[in-house]
């Protein structure tokens, strides 16, 4: 039977592929294809894992003394990390920044540690003819190098080396024993020095002397006032 107001089609609520209703005309229900994860999206990709090599830069670069380890291994972390199979980039650009800023101060903290060492006068680097200041106390001589046209307290005339056959006269009298090692023209050139521009005094300077071994370097220096010239 016709429907009057669908001459041109099948009757109303049929099905023209002799399926049921509301059905999909292929055969098929309507709806989502079947997914295995419940939430349609599949399962995430899995986290690559981080790279050891950068783990290693990042934490070398916050030592002080590996922040240059830390830097060239952040190198080849960028390397390792690139192509994204590994993680861990960020450390790897992190240890190289750490580590330059490290090594720079490392090297800034060296050179002035080698400048403040290369400035104390030890028995074991004293001169003579260098000019100095000097610091002592309870018994102790501490000496930094001034240059002779400064204002400085007094200047290193003689150096002996201890050995055993020297090592008891000098251990009786520091002092006195300079007298032996300032040769007999610059003493002559000393007291000249402290006739004209005031009195001069002889100290001397061993690595222990309470306690003088062979092997020990015996100082020997005057101490004035208002010295800004040399004397030697």
């Amino acid at each position: 039977m016709s429907d009057p107001n669908n001459p041109y089609g099948p009757p109303s609520g049929s099905d023209p592929y002799g399926q049921s209703g509301g059905s999909n005309p292929y055969g098929q229900p309507y709806g989502a294809p079947y997914s295995p994860d419940p939430s349609g999206f599949g399962a995430p990709a899995a986290k690559p894992p981080t790279d050891g090599v950068s783990i290693a830069s990042f934490v070398l670069s916050l030592l002080c003394c590996t922040g240059l380890i830390g830097m060239i291994l952040g190198f080849v972390g960028l390397s390792r990390t690139k192509d994204g199979k590994r993680g861990g980039r960020w450390m790897s650009v992190a240890g190289i920044v750490i580590g330059a800023v490290t090594l720079v101060g490392a090297i800034g903290v060296g050179a002035i540690v080698f400048f403040v060492a290369d400035q104390v006068v030890t028995p074991g680097n004293a001169e003579v003819g260098q000019c100095v200041d000097i610091d002592e106390e309870d018994g102790e001589v501490a000496m930094i190098k001034k240059d002779c046209t400064e204002d400085h307290d007094g200047e290193i005339v003689g150096t002996e080396d201890v050995t055993d056959d020297n090592r008891d006269a000098i251990a009786d009298q520091l002092t006195g024993y300079c007298t032996q090692v300032v040769s007999a023209e610059d003493q002559t050139t000393i007291q000249e020095f402290s006739d004209a521009n005031g009195d001069l005094e002889y100290n001397a300077m061993i690595q222990d002397p309470d306690d003088v071994q062979s092997g020990d370097r015996l100082v020997c220096y005057v101490e004035g006032d208002d010295l800004s010239e040399p004397i030697l």
